[in-house]
């Protein structure tokens, strides 16, 4: 029979420990001399550039730990966004989503801008009254589902829209039985609209609200910080975290004033953040907005135990793009995945198609399930801090919180979030990051597979395009809103009840001091190379490439491959033959096919023959509109210009630019 001992030696001692000091020399070794901290640094273009590796001593000076996420069972929430172009297949896909194993319903009815003084247009669900927001909760639980509402400066009427729901609905329901969020945060609005409220005006905005919800609805989050603005207009993570603390603060200074303790008010807000594709830098940065939420609330004298962040993730709409959708769903599932593993309470998932239609059936459930696999097969809410411990993730999280913090304290230097959008030091720090991403994007540093990297040549979808979230106008009725009478949840909700309609009450909520200021326009980054694809569908005729490999085979192959792949991203008709035994016969395939671009494939080396020998053999007649070399041997470029080269493409172009070059030298586009 067999017994417990416990002398076993310890297995680690096969493997003494080994030093930073012989990981670096190892390293050093492997780069034939290269200092890593330079060849492998990290440049994220996010403000923070990592290490390839840390270890336990990195983490040795650091003074406080990250803090926990809220709940042990880590049963995050799953919402569902909900933004259909009427109110029956909105009431629809909200029962659908219900049905499907959502917890949480998302509901999008919100300006998208004011075309006068009197006419105002939303985009979403095309709520008019307070009988449309009736119907649109039709045969809902409230008591037993989570409802938010991303309907931005319209959200005090979405809260006294609900009010008159819950008053009307059956007996024994009540106000303590309802959960949910406001999107409601004037800085992020008045950035979307050009059009900042004056601080006392955004005072007067947010205190009914708060006073409302906390008094009647304790379980719904009237004040939002709405982090996504940023990241989807250009931001950087460090930006985006210190922008959110800024607004945070400006809550709670003004809050702290009308009486309300910081704790109360952590019960009151919400942050809310889009999660993009840099895996390991999403996952911090979640964890570095609890690290730094803590230190904010703490420096108010509120308890950072008691009140932690209350953190909603959504997935980013900045990398989605129009061609090879599928791997959207490839993107917003790692994106869900880094949410859920930094520790987010509640999660919603953009249906892979949301960029250019409406999303149907097939892509709400696939979004939504994305979830469920999270949480149920792949067993993602078991472990309360998966990435507490790891010593690269915890480095990542401590160094985003430090910078973040900087320039937090730099929008307090300049008077706080409210002046920093006014003097438009938000805007112009947004800009120079949108400026470097798009650049980024331009030259094929930042990859969108299917787009400007590895695009399908048999791929169209100019036909296929619509509008995802169409625009309606918002209705205005007689109604007058009574003079002098504040604007409380319970006057709106009297004054809806009798009849006004939500382009009455944006009238009313938008008035008042505001000014000017420079606008944050979210954008997809994808969208300038959609734009010069989707030229080429509507062209006429598709624009003809030949590719010419000669020579070297190794250096004609892999030219080859990246010609093909250049002037994919424009949607050309690509022809890739293998190879030419010469440059006569690469000559009379260019007079055979007649292409609008030939691109002679070679090594360097051999160009030197290659060239001037092309140039030479082609006649007039033969000549293609455009003759292109790919690679840049740069002391014969001008020689190869010369001899009639107009194109060089090389790993160093910037594709967007040169490719708008073509297509305007192809008339495809016009020249600016």
């Amino acid at each position: 029979m067999a017994t417990d001992s416990t002398d076993h030696p310890d297995l680690f001692d096969e493997f003494p420990p080994v030093s930073t000091r012989e990981w670096e020399e190892k390293i050093k070794t492997d780069l034939n001399g290269a200092d890593y901290r330079e060849k492998l640094r990290w440049h994220t273009g996010e403000g923070i550039d990592p290490l390839p590796f840390y270890r336990r001593e990195d983490l040795e000076k650091r003074t406080q730990s990250i803090p926990r996420p809220n709940s042990a069972d880590r049963r995050w929430e799953i919402r569902s966004p909900i933004a259909s172009p009427t109110i029956k297949e909105a009431n629809r896909s909200m029962r659908e989503a219900l049905r499907g194993g959502s917890e949480a319903l998302f509901i999008t009815s919100k300006l998208r801008s004011a075309h006068s003084d009197e006419v105002f247009s939303g985009y979403g669900i095309p709520l008019q009254t307070a009988s449309d927001f009736m119907r649109l909760f039709e045969e809902i639980p409230l008591d037993r589902t989570s409802i938010h509402f991303d309907t931005g400066l319209l959200s005090p009427a979405f809260l006294s829209m609900l009010r008159l729901r819950q008053k009307d609905s059956a007996p024994g329901s009540s106000y303590q039985d309802l959960r949910g969020s406001l999107m409601f945060d004037p800085f992020a609005g008045g950035l979307l609209r050009g059009s900042l409220l004056s601080h006392p005006e955004i005072r007067d905005r947010i205190f009914p609200l708060a006073s409302f919800c906390h008094e009647h609805m304790p379980g719904v989050r009237p004040l939002a910080i709405d982090a996504r603005i940023y990241h989807n207009s250009g931001a950087t993570i460090i930006q985006e975290l210190g922008f959110a603390l800024g607004v945070a603060t400006e809550y709670l200074v003004m809050l702290t004033e009308n009486g309300y303790s910081p704790d109360e008010i952590a019960g009151m807000i919400h942050f809310n953040v889009a999660t993009g594709s840099s895996y390991f830098l999403e996952i911090a940065k979640i964890r570095a907005l609890r690290l730094l939420w803590s230190n904010l609330i703490g420096a108010f004298d509120g308890d950072p135990e008691t009140s932690p962040a209350y953190i909603h993730a959504e997935t980013s709409r900045w990398n989605k793009t129009v061609y090879e959708p599928h791997a959207n769903l490839l993107r917003a599932t790692t994106e869900g995945m880094s949410a859920v593993l930094a520790g987010c309470d509640a999660l919603t998932v953009h249906p892979f198609d949301e960029p250019f239609r409406e999303p149907g059936h097939f892509s709400q459930r696939m979004a939504r399930n994305a979830q469920i696999i999270m949480r149920e097969e792949a067993y993602l809410g078991k472990v309360r801090d998966p990435a507490a411990g790891s010593y690269y993730i915890e480095k990542l999280s401590q160094e985003m919180g430090r910078k973040s913090w900087q320039l937090f304290q730099e929008i307090e230097q300049r008077g706080g979030m409210h002046k920093a959008i006014d003097s438009e030091f938000v805007q112009s720090s947004v800009a120079s990051s949108q400026h470097e991403r798009d650049r980024a994007v331009a030259r094929r540093k930042r990859i969108f597979v299917g787009t400007n990297q590895y695009p399908n040549p048999d791929e169209e979808q100019a036909d296929e395009l619509s509008q995802s979230a169409p625009s309606f106008t918002l209705e205005q009725s007689d109604q007058n809103w009574p003079p002098g009478e504040s604007r409380t949840v319970d006057h709106l909700a009297a004054f809806l009840e009798r009849g006004a309609t939500l382009g009455d009450v944006a009238s009313l909520l938008l008035s008042g001091s505001d000014k000017n200021v420079a606008l944050l326009r979210p954008y997809r980054g994808a969208r300038a190379f959609e734009e010069l694809r989707r030229a080429t569908e509507n062209h006429p005729t598709t624009p003809k490439v030949l590719n010419l490999p000669v020579g070297d085979p190794k250096m004609r192959k892999a030219r080859s491959s990246f010609s093909k792949n250049f002037f994919g991203c424009a949607g050309y008709d690509i022809n890739d033959p293998i190879a030419f035994d010469t440059i006569s016969k690469a000559a009379k395939a260019i007079g055979r096919d007649q292409p609008d671009i030939a691109v002679l494939c070679s090594s360097n080396k051999e160009y030197r023959k290659l060239v001037p020998a092309l140039c030479k053999q082609l006649g007039e007649g033969d000549h293609p509109r455009l003759l292109a070399v790919a690679g840049y041997p740069e002391e014969d470029v001008e020689a190869y210009r010369k001899a009639g080269v107009d194109l060089f493409i090389h790993s160093e172009s910037n594709v967007l630019e040169t490719l708008k070059e073509v297509q305007q030298k192809l008339g495809i586009i016009n020249s600016v």
